[in-house]
């Protein structure tokens, strides 16, 4: 029985091979095909990104792989290019018309992009084996659109009766108080909404998701997605506030001349002129806290759903990730990119996958696992193109 269980309990580092320097060269033929072709070889471009990424991480002795072919990927490509330009053809022509159109395409949003989990689904594979994703439509609709929208709405109504408070407050205190209920009205509400989100879209995701016809599955509770935010929101709350501390005196000279009704352009330039470093101070910050907190908080979601999320409940995900760390290199990845004016960019993304690899592990016996392979297809990626045009955030 201890045998069993030590088998049982076995965890395997998930692996990246890739070299910043082996990529680079496939990442620069990509970039000047890509521009001697017009943009044509893109869809080629991409395929052989997404095979060297897959190729090169290894679970268990075993390697992903990736099967698109760079043809489907291109006429999706193209049906998204004539689609855009229908849309502004008709929208110059007859404009009620391209609302309509505009409106009708928002509502497909939530199809699209469950097509495209599921064909980046079906086009990866593991040991031979493709994953799947299978999702109910109306429950997509519901995750993804319907309960978003009621959220934010009522976030609009909550913000529209502070605005009209503010509209009556007469003096530098009165704004102060309104700034500081807001933050206390709004931060758990912001809180809630995200956590109930990311709830619902997570769930969603691996919840319909397959490895052959297995499945994966993972008890997700808003509760802890609510938690992940609102500690999120806690840590950029202070540097929101050192913010505007620096940058008080501009506000409150702002304030001073909307109540006498105004300001010329010479004043207007002359206050941002004599205020220019505390603003740069004040937006400096904000950045800072902005990256420490949702850096947090994309590791705080991340090892807790991949802590929850099991395969046919013989094999577990594990996450490792830590925030300053991950930090770490967002800032590094960022600073090399910009000095090496983007072309170390390839070196970047190697860095991040190696990271990520390093921070993902499987628990379970691998070579017990019985996993049936599934035979469906999923050829068109459109759906895939118009995700990606948006840059909607769809991937996990």
């Amino acid at each position: 029985m201890e045998n069993n269980s030590s088998q049982t309990n076995v965890r395997h580092q998930m692996l990246f091979h890739g070299k910043g320097g082996e990529y680079f060269s496939i990442w620069l033929v990509n970039l000047l095909l890509t521009g001697i072709t017009l943009g044509i070889y893109s869809a080629w471009a991409t395929v052989r990104r997404r095979r060297y990424f897959y190729g090169n991480t290894e679970l268990n002795g075993d390697r992903f792989d990736y099967h698109a072919q760079p043809i489907e990927i291109l006429k999706g490509r193209l049906l998204v290019l004539v689609g855009v330009i229908i849309f502004y053809v008709l929208l110059f022509v007859a404009p009620l018309a391209g609302v309509v159109a505009l409106l009708i395409f928002v509502g497909l949003i939530p199809w699209f992009i469950i097509r495209n989990w599921r064909y980046n689904a079906i086009m990866s594979s593991y040991r031979g084996v493709r994953f799947n994703y299978q999702c109910k439509t109306g429950r997509a609709y519901w995750a993804l659109l319907f309960c978003p929208m009621l959220l934010i709405l009522g976030l609009y109504a909550v913000i529209i009766v502070l605005g009209v408070i503010g509209s009556n407050a007469e003096s530098i205190g009165g704004v102060i108080t309104l700034a500081i209920g807001s933050i206390v009205v709004l931060v758990p509400l912001f809180a809630v909404i995200n956590g109930v989100i990311a709830t619902l879209q997570h769930d969603l995701y691996v919840n319909n998701l397959h490895f052959g016809n297995s499945p994966f599955s993972a008890e997700l509770k808003k509760a802890a997605y609510i938690k992940f935010a609102l500690f999120s929101l806690l840590i950029f709350v202070p540097f929101f506030v050192i913010a505007m501390l620096l940058a008080g005196s501009f506000f409150a000279t702002l304030f001073q001349f909307a109540l006498m009704g105004g300001m010329s352009d010479e004043m207007a330039a002359t206050l941002l002129i004599s205020h220019a470093f505390s603003l740069f101070l004040m937006v400096l910050v904000i950045l800072v806290g902005a990256m420490i907190s949702s850096s947090y908080h994309m590791v705080a979601q991340r090892n807790y759903l991949f802590k929850q999320t099991t395969l046919k409940g013989e094999v577990k995900l594990n996450s490792s990730m830590q925030t300053l760390p991950y930090m770490g290199l967002l800032i590094t990845n960022s600073l090399i990119t910009v000095f090496s004016l983007g072309f170390a960019a390839p070196v970047a993304e190697v860095r991040h996958a190696r990271y990520m690899a390093q921070s993902t592990q499987v628990e379970g016996d691998l070579s017990l696992l019985t996993v049936q392979a599934h035979h469906e297809t999923a050829n068109n990626a459109i759906a895939e193109e118009v995700v990606q045009a948006l840059d909607l955030g769809a991937s996990f």
